[in-house]
């Protein structure tokens, strides 16, 4: 899978937020995409979950995602933004995580057989099982994220966009979350404010700073104190030591 971004402008408020992006995304894997405050990393997710109008600028293996319709873009593609406030608090974690099935529906007809057990097993996936019949309302944030990526797997996409997953997360349901992303079968793409996060699993690293991608590559490549410090305007310390890359402020 490849989505392709190619000379994308976007202005709001009179001022410039993304600044002829061209990037691609491409293989499965996690792509973490990293920057400081209102460079543009949320805006350009915006631009492809069709969001905001891309006006010919974006490209899922080669076709233009404005031409694709509606329902086959839900089939590749999958959303979980930062904001889950389209379910009502009442709505059961069952019912929420199926909500993923609905591009497969048929007009007028209900759920099936294979929509029902694919459910049931990433709902025993995710640990969610004993709290499939409990409301949103009830569950805690770290309960909530798995939810909403599990009601993502349910969709069976090609691609998943997250926007900062990890915001409001304790230090465990963070890296479960990330592990969890570890094991999809294809391409991520997230927004990330945790570098260390963004460091130890993703597999791509693309560096935002004023509207522009201004670097891409493995972490090595993009984890080095002199380029973050130039990007994030402070002080920021890396430490390679068995494999691992560590972060300090």
């Amino acid at each position: 899978m490849k989505i392709e971004v190619k000379d994308l402008c976007y202005r709001a408020g009179g001022k410039e937020i993304l600044d002829h992006v061209t990037v691609t995304f491409e293989g499965n894997c996690i792509c973490g995409i990293i920057g400081p405050n209102g460079s543009g990393k949320t805006t350009l997710l915006r631009h492809i979950y069709r969001e905001l109008p891309s006006h010919g600028r974006i490209y899922m293996d080669g076709t233009d995602i404005s031409g694709i319709p509606r329902r086959v873009y839900a089939r590749k593609l999958a959303v979980m933004m930062q904001h889950q406030d389209l379910f009502e608090s009442d709505l059961k974690v069952h019912d929420v995580v199926m909500t993923g099935r609905y591009p497969y529906k048929s007009l007028f007809s209900d759920y099936g057989k294979k929509d029902e057990e694919l459910v049931r097993r990433i709902l025993e996936e995710n640990a969610l099982s004993s709290m499939q019949s409990r409301s949103l309302s009830t569950l805690s944030g770290g309960e909530l994220q798995r939810v909403m990526i599990s009601r993502c797997f349910a969709q069976e996409p090609d691609v998943i966009l997250l926007d900062e997953p990890t915001n409001h997360l304790d230090v465990r349901y963070k890296v479960e979350l990330m592990k969890t992303l570890s094991r999809f079968p294809g391409l991520v793409i997230m927004t990330l404010h945790d570098l260390g996060l963004a460091a130890q699993y993703c597999d791509e690293i693309y560096l935002f700073d004023r509207g522009r991608v201004i670097r891409r590559g493995k972490t090595e490549e993009i984890f080095r104190g002199e380029l973050l410090r130039e990007v994030f305007q402070t002080e920021i310390r890396v430490h390679y030591d068995n494999g691992h890359t560590y972060i300090g402020i």
